[in-house]
C-alpha cells in the first residue's frame, strides 16, 4: 500500500476522468493495474524472494553480469525520479495551499515550497538511515492514514452529489481523449498497466524481505494495485470531475472547507514519506552495486542520492514539468526487462539459478554470456520500446490504428515473450552460454566470487 499509494495517484486520477467515461476510465485503470502487475511480480520478484538478492543481482542471470548495469541505471533514474517528482509535488502542495489561505488571488510563495521540501528531504534522511525497519515501523501507520484519508474524501465529494450520479458524469466531450467506449476503455487499461509495469525496479527489493512465498503475489495485487492505486486513483478521478479541478490541495479545500481541508491536505503529504521511503531505499540498495558506494556507511549513501534534491526545492515546477516527461517515456524501458526476466527464469531456467555465479565477474561466471552482456536481451528491451512507441506515445496520447483492440504494454509484453523466447532457444541449441545447458556442472564448478 505505501508503494502503490501517494498523492500523485490523485493527479493520475484526473488523467482516468478525462479519457472521457469516468467509470470506463476507472474500471480499465483497475483492470490495466491487475494485468500489468502479475507478471511483474513474477519477473522481478521470484528470484529476490528465492535468493534474498536485490532486483540487479537478480537480473544477472538474464541480462549478464555487466548487463545489469542497465537494470541498475534505470533503477536509480526512475526511483530517484520519482521520489523527487513526489518531493517537488508536496512542496507545490504546500504552497497551494498556503496561498488559499493566506494569499487568496496571489501566487504561490515559492520560499515556502522550498522550505517545505527541504524539511521533507530531511526528515526522509532522519527515517531512513535507520533502514528497512524504520520503512516497516512507518508503514504500519502511514498506510492505514492513506486509506483513511481516501475514505474521508470519497465522503465528502459524495456528500452532495451520490456515487453513482459521480460515476456517470463525464468531462466534456471537447477536453475528452476519446468519445469512442472501446477506446477509453483501452486508454484505462493501458494507463493502468503503464504504470504497473515502472513496478518492475521496486518489488525485487521488497520481495527479498517478504518472509513466506504465498504473500509474494496477492497481497502485493491487492495492497499497492486495488487498494493503493486503484483506489486512491479512483477518488482522485471522482474529485476532478465533482468539483472540476485536478489540483489536490484546491478540491480538497473546496469540498471539506479550510479548516478541515488543512488538516486532510497536511495529513496527506507527511503520509506521502511511507512511499518516499520505499523509493529512497531501493535507490540505496541498487547503488550498493557499484563498488565506491558499497564502501560507505548507509546513512552516507542516503545523504548522497538526497543530495539533488536541494536543487530541486528551489525548482520544483520546473522538475515536475520536466521529469515527468522523462519518465513517461523511461517506463516503456521496463515492457523489455519484464519480458526478458520472465521469459528466462520461469521459461527457459525452470527456476534454476546458481546463486554464487550472480557475483562472479568474469567470464567463470554462467552468466558471462557474450562479454558479460546478453545481447539478445539487450535486442528485446530496443525492441519492446520501438513497439510500445508504435502503439502508443504516453505523452501526446496518440495511439496506433490496433490501440483500441489490445492496447500498447500487454501486446508489448507479449511480442517480447514470444521474440525473447525463440531467439534464446537457438543461442541454447547452439552453444553452452549462458548456463542453460550445463548447469549441475557449473553448480559443482569453484568459482571466485567478487565483492
Amino acid at each position: 500500500m505505501a508503494i502503490g499509494a501517494a498523492s500523485f495517484n490523485y493527479l493520475f486520477g484526473a488523467s482516468i476522468a478525462y479519457i472521457g467515461n469516468t467509470s470506463i476510465g476507472i474500471l480499465g485503470y483497475l483492470i490495466g493495474l491487475i494485468v500489468g502487475l502479475a507478471p511483474v511480480y513474477v519477473a522481478s520478484g521470484l528470484i529476490s524472494y528465492r535468493l534474498g538478492v536485490d532486483p540487479v543481482d537478480a537480473s544477472k542471470s538474464s541480462m549478464g553480469t555487466r548487463g545489469s548495469s542497465l537494470l541498475l541505471a534505470l533503477i536509480l533514474v526512475t526511483t530517484l525520479g520519482w521520489s523527487f517528482v513526489l518531493i517537488a509535488m508536496t512542496g507545490q502542495v504546500a504552497g497551494r495551499l498556503q496561498q488559499i489561505l493566506f494569499n487568496p488571488g496571489g501566487e504561490i510563495d515559492n520560499g515556502f515550497v522550498a522550505a517545505v521540501s527541504v524539511a521533507m528531504l530531511l526528515l526522509v534522511w532522519l527515517l531512513l538511515k535507520k533502514g528497512p525497519a524504520m520503512i516497516a515501523l512507518l508503514t504500519r501507520f502511514t498506510s492505514p492514514a492513506i486509506l483513511i484519508i481516501a475514505c474521508v474524501l470519497l465522503y465528502l465529494i459524495t456528500r452532495d452529489v451520490s456515487l453513482v450520479d459521480l460515476l456517470h458524469t463525464n468531462v466534456d466531450p471537447k477536453q475528452a481523449y476519446a468519445t469512442d467506449p472501446l477506446l477509453q476503455l483501452a486508454y484505462g487499461v493501458e494507463f493502468g498497466a503503464s504504470n504497473a509495469l515502472t513496478s518492475v525496479p521496486f518489488f525485487g527489493g521488497i520481495a527479498r524481505l517478504i518472509h513466506k512465498r504465498k504473500h509474494l503475489i496477492t497481497p502485493s495485487l491487492v495492497g499497492a494495485g486495488v487498494i493503493g492505486a486503484g483506489f486512491t486513483s479512483a477518488v482522485g478521478a471522482l474529485a476532478a470531475i465533482a468539483t472540476g479541478s485536478t489540483e489536490p490541495a484546491e478540491w480538497v479545500v473546496k469540498t471539506a472547507g479550510n479548516g478541515l481541508g488543512t488538516v486532510i491536505v497536511s495529513l496527506l503529504l507527511l503520509a506521502n514519506l511511507g512511499t518516499l521511503l520505499s523509493f529512497f531505499y531501493f535507490a540505496g540498495v541498487s547503488v550498493q552495486q557499484v563498488r565506491f558506494f558499497a564502501r560507505m556507511r548507509w546513512d552516507l549513501i542516503v545523504a548522497i542520492l538526497l543530495l539533488p534534491g536541494l536543487v530541486v526545492a528551489f525548482n520544483t515546477q520546473w522538475l515536475i514539468s520536466h521529469v515527468m516527461n522523462w519518465l513517461a517515456y523511461n517506463s516503456a524501458m521496463f515492457i523489455g526487462i519484464a519480458a526478458v526476466m520472465l521469459t528466462d527464469y520461469v521459461l527457459l531456467r525452470r527456476q534454476v539459478v546458481l546463486p554464487a555465479h550472480l557475483f562472479v565477474k568474469d567470464k567463470q561466471s554462467a552468466y558471462w554470456f557474450w562479454g558479460g552482456v546478453n545481447w539478445v536481451a539487450m535486442l528485446i528491451i530496443v525492441l519492446g520500446v520501438v513497439v510500445y512507441l508504435m502503439l502508443f506515445d504516453p505523452l501526446s496520447l496518440q495511439v496506433g490504428p490496433t490501440f483500441r483492440y489490445v492496447g500498447a504494454s500487454i501486446p508489448t509484453l507479449a511480442i517480447c515473450i514470444t521474440a525473447y523466447y525463440v531467439l534464446m532457444r537457438l543461442v541454447i541449441a547452439t552453444s553452452y552460454r549462458g548456463g542453460y545447458r550445463n548447469a549441475k556442472q557449473l553448480a559443482e564448478k569453484k568459482v571466485r566470487v567478487g565483492l
